[in-house]
């Protein structure tokens, strides 16, 4: 059983491009489409840290404005007779 595996296998491996031994290079239609889709990924993960640095901004000025509301009211409740 492994001779025939390994019988089946070296030519596969021998195969290469036009028979050779070594590999075929890469079409260029295929490296454009691959350079294209890294291009868009880089985009859309640069848009999405822009997107979270927005929103974390936001969410640290809701907790800081928060901080202020709790900073004013318990000075109004300390102001307040008992």
């Amino acid at each position: 059983m492994a001779l025939l595996s390994l019988l089946v296998a070296i030519p596969l491996g021998l195969a290469g491009c036009g028979h050779a031994t070594v590999p075929c290079p890469t079409p260029t239609v295929e490296l454009d489409r691959l350079r294209a889709e890294t291009e868009r990924a880089r985009e859309d993960t640069e848009r999405a840290a822009t997107e979270e640095g927005a929103w974390e901004a936001r969410k640290d000025a809701a907790e800081q404005r928060v901080r202020d509301i709790e900073a004013r009211n318990d000075s109004l409740a300390g102001a307040r007779p008992h």
